[in-house]
């Protein structure tokens, strides 16, 4: 067992990484946002770590119980949703529903991003009086987070110079805000690359779960690590200063009836999604944002407009690990460690490691194939704990070992080797 010195170091290491504001929610204040050198956002001066919902929930939220959606949500860690513009585009109408909208988040500490749709294409010469108005109009609202540019672009065949007059006039009107694109599993390097120039923020979408499985992408790989190769790709479009996240799966018109007949209605387990969500992460994604919540609804959840059963059963236990509040959410916005940590199995064992006084925290995450015994070296001796999993491990002589089947997660806080005064930990 952790010893009560111990313990009450880790507590108190974890507190004061927690930090303050930014960690627990919005205010009235002005939001600011930079992108640090290594591609983390931070919001008004501080590390921030975001998680999104798109589409957003419905204006009038409920629980199942009749209680208030937004409050169970912001609780359980939504940070950010998408709003405004539905297929008709940026009505009258629409755009009054959006202002309610906004302010509703706002009240409930949530943030939220425009989707600006049509408003980007300024090879409509109508388009730039209309976004100019529109950013002018919500700039001042504490409760934007970001502008969310056109979706899926390289995929629509959108030409790029029109987003790239879009981006900078947005730039102008806005400079402290960021400008966002998602991609579609789509497109190479090569054809996805021009469009870094029109945003500060890229994401891509994936949805591996549905049947056949993968049939979202058109690669080769079409098991649930697909994730990880689609984050990796979108790091590196993110070089250059940009800030990579993922887009993850709820559901999607892949797998809904109602879009196809033939498609099967499913959803990812609690062990896929968090399988999927710390693959993103562990692969180079500084946050998070899942898609479909009102999707594939059935039953009471479709009089409610939000996909209450997957919320309770899979994502609300899943994000009270990495939540503000939780161990983990600090060490999520920190920096990357140079720690020379060593492990076995890699290519498909994957790890992403930082640092905390005088922890080392290993995220370590296992692709498909043979079930694997996995050595991690480099640490100091002492215990290993496994974050929710209620179990330790002991590092001797600087290693321990642990079992790792297709796509196990296993999060470790474990010793590491402090630097000394005539240089630092040994390699």
């Amino acid at each position: 067992m952790m010893s009560r010195s111990r313990h009450s170091l880790c507590v108190l290491v974890t507190a004061l990484l927690a930090g303050g504001p930014a960690s627990a929610g919005q205010g009235d204040s002005p939001v600011k946002l930079s992108i640090t050198p290594d591609g983390r956002l931070t919001l008004n001066g501080r590390p921030y770590f975001f998680i999104g919902f798109a589409p957003g929930p419905p204006l009038d939220f409920q629980t199942p119980e009749g209680g208030d959606g937004w409050a169970e949500m912001a609780e359980g860690g939504m940070s950010v949703v998408r709003g405004g513009a539905s297929p008709q585009g940026w009505t009258p109408a629409v755009e009054e529903q959006f202002s309610r909208y906004l302010d509703a988040a706002h009240q409930r500490g949530v943030y939220v991003w425009p989707f600006l749709r049509e408003m980007v294409d300024l090879n409509k010469p109508e388009m730039r009086e209309k976004l100019e108005t529109f950013i002018r109009k919500y700039r001042g609202h504490p409760g934007i987070l970001f502008w969310k540019s056109a979706d899926e672009p390289e995929w629509g065949k959108l030409p790029v110079e029109p987003l790239k007059q879009a981006y900078d006039l947005i730039c102008e009107l806005d400079p402290d805000r960021l400008v966002w694109f998602c991609h579609a599993p789509r497109g190479t390097l090569e054809t996805l690359r021009p469009y870094s120039a029109a945003c500060d923020v890229l994401s891509i979408d994936v949805y591996p779960v549905s049947e056949p499985p993968g049939k979202h992408s058109l690669e080769a790989n079409k098991g649930l690590s697909m994730v990880g190769d689609y984050t990796r790709r979108t790091v590196e479009l993110a070089k250059g200063g940009k800030m990579p996240f993922m887009v993850l799966q709820a559901c999607w018109s892949g797998v809904n009836p109602a879009h196809n007949p033939k498609n099967r209605l499913m959803f990812p387990t609690f062990r896929q999604e968090r399988y999927m969500l710390y693959q993103a992460i562990i692969c180079g994604a500084n946050s998070v944002s899942f898609f479909g919540m009102p999707v594939g609804l059935t039953g009471h959840d479709a009089e409610l407009g939000w996909n209450w059963t997957f919320w309770r059963a899979v994502l609300k236990p899943l994000l009270a690990e990495i939540k503000p509040g939780s161990e983990l959410y600090p060490v999520l916005t920190s920096p990357d460690s140079e720690y020379p940590l060593e492990f076995t199995g890699a290519p498909q064992i994957e790890a992403r490691w930082k640092e905390a006084s005088v922890y080392l925290y290993i995220l370590v995450a296992a692709r498909e194939g043979e079930t694997a015994r996995v050595t991690f070296s480099g640490l100091q001796d002492g215990e290993v704990t496994v974050l929710h999993e209620s179990r330790t491990l002991q590092a001797v002589d600087g290693s321990f070992t642990d079992t790792f089947a297709p796509h196990d997660v296993h999060i470790y806080r474990a010793l590491r080797v402090m630097p000394s005064a005539s240089g630092p930990a040994p390699r």
